[in-house]
């Protein structure tokens, strides 16, 4: 889909228990060789397995030695001035690379790689090609996108932005291979207690599942690592559970060592605050009236008497999806994580208004408001969430200039988003039990995989992409099954 090359596409499963508040179980046992008019093949540096880094580019706008190869600063001086991120000194001689070049300088059929700087074919694998946008001053390549206040910021597989002193930027620290550094519960395990009356699912970097419930009586936040544990909290009173979001990288894993291209001056990316921290929705209750506040929770883990408290109260508000049941179609929805470390939810106030909470300001507001009601959100840059509301409309956020702007329509009420950190598509589920790939920044959609019956999809870091089942509103309840997502671009 979408300006990346071809790579491997292949796509490929309820038990009862109640544990005392926050109580923790113990586990039971090849590029083209295509002629370029200003490039040389660039090399890339592995950082770790299954992962390489384009070595082409620093956001500095300076290129540091690599061994061997003599550069502006240290080779002969007939190389001359050659420290644009796009340059390179060979054989005392200043080569420029195609990327960020106005004519593309490739030859007809061949574009131009900007994690190589070469041109491929566009059916290469480990391509990454495209048109740039204007930004202000700048132009965003292939890799970066418009942060719609003059900055070019990544957008997966980048992890970081090169930009030229003529401002002309694209992608950095790109990865062709999808990086898996942690590995799933098991399936035996998912649908094991953990899955009792599952609603949402969501994973953190580090592949722990974390759930809600919907079901009579208290429902419950649960927490499954990898190898097993499982801990669990109950929710308020007898507030419905309705999603669960994890605040999660936006790119590939951040750099475990700099690439020497990039040494000296250049440093690696910096981790976001508070990775790892994790939210949930509170909806209705019988039959949504009733007179306890809902609204979006944050689990406070060494809290022990308050580990769900609100932090964006809402009023009730109903909908007309996307599961077509009241009790799940109730109260805020769309809930997601900027990287920015804010919460935002949709209709806690209205439908279709979109709501934060700023935890390092401690501030509540509504900062949009929406044509329809929100059913569903996920972040696709530190700039952009991707916004589904009711009858399938997509709309693409800017958390900076507070605007939205519609991406495509899907047809289908929207269960649930799940950005993709590697590829940066996002995976939508939707009533009509499709579940599509979308790229965020073009609309061009198609379908991945069909559900067995309606529910959720959530993006592991291992790779994959799983479905939970709303069981609640199932008459035979369903298991949890997964999909093996794309291993390369």
């Amino acid at each position: 889909m979408g300006v990346m090359g071809c790579g491997d596409d292949g796509r490929a499963d309820s038990g009862s228990a109640t544990l005392s508040a926050g109580t923790t179980t113990a586990p039971t046992g090849a590029t083209s060789e295509g002629p370029s008019t200003t490039a040389s093949t660039t090399p890339t540096t592995s950082t770790s397995e299954g992962e390489s880094e384009s070595a082409a580019a620093s956001t500095s706008g300076t290129t540091a030695p690599t061994s061997g190869e003599p550069t502006a600063t240290t080779g002969p001086a007939g190389c001359g001035a050659c420290s644009e991120p796009n340059q390179q000194c060979v054989d005392d001689q200043c080569v420029t690379l195609c990327q960020g070049q106005e004519p593309d300088p490739c030859p007809e059929g061949q574009v131009c790689d900007v994690i190589s700087g070469t041109c491929h074919a566009l059916a290469d694998a480990c391509t990454l090609a495209g048109a740039s946008e204007a930004c202000g001053d700048r132009q965003c390549g292939p890799g970066s996108v418009c942060d719609g206040q003059g900055a070019c910021v990544p957008v997966a597989p980048c992890a970081d932005v090169a930009c030229t002193s003529a401002g002309a930027c694209w992608g950095a620290a790109c990865a062709c291979d999808r990086p898996i550094e942690c590995q799933d519960p098991s399936l035996e395990q998912l649908n094991g207690p953990f899955a009792e009356k599952i609603m949402g699912i969501d994973f953190a970097d580090d592949c722990t599942a974390w759930m809600v419930t919907l079901r009579s009586g208290t429902d419950y936040l649960r927490r499954l690592r990898p190898d097993g544990e499982l801990t669990e909290w109950p929710g308020v009173s007898n507030l419905d559970m309705g999603e669960v979001k994890v605040l999660r990288r936006l790119t590939i894993p951040q750099l475990h060592e700099v690439p020497p291209v990039a040494a000296g001056p250049v440093a690696p990316p910096q981790p976001v605050e508070g990775l790892g921290e994790v939210a949930i929705t509170y909806t209705c209750i019988g039959g949504c009236f009733g007179d306890i506040i809902q609204g979006v929770a944050r689990l406070v883990e060494d809290d022990p008497d308050d580990p769900l408290p609100i932090v964006i109260p809402a009023t009730e508000t109903m909908g007309g999806g996307p599961f077509m049941a009241p009790v799940a179609d109730a109260g805020p929805q769309g809930l997601t994580w900027g990287e920015d470390r804010v919460l935002y939810v949709g209709n806690s106030t209205a439908n279709g208004e979109y709501n934060t909470a700023d935890l390092v300001q401690a501030t509540v507001a509504v900062v949009h408001n929406f044509p329809a009601r929100v059913t569903a959100s996920a972040p696709v840059s530190p700039a952009h969430l991707l916004v589904a509301v009711e009858g399938g409309a997509l709309y693409r956020y800017n958390v900076l200039t507070k605007e939205s702007e519609l991406v495509t329509e899907l047809g289908a009420h929207v269960t649930g988003l799940s950005h993709d950190s590697f590829s940066g598509l996002v995976y939508a589920s939707m009533s009509s039990l499709e579940v599509l790939a979308v790229e965020p920044f073009t609309g061009v959609f198609e379908v991945f995989a069909t559900m067995p019956d309606k529910g959720r999809v959530a993006v592991s870091p291992s790779g994959k992409l799983y479905y939970v089942p709303a069981k609640y509103l199932q008459a035979q309840e369903g298991m949890i099954q997964s999909w093996d997502l794309p291993a390369a671009i």
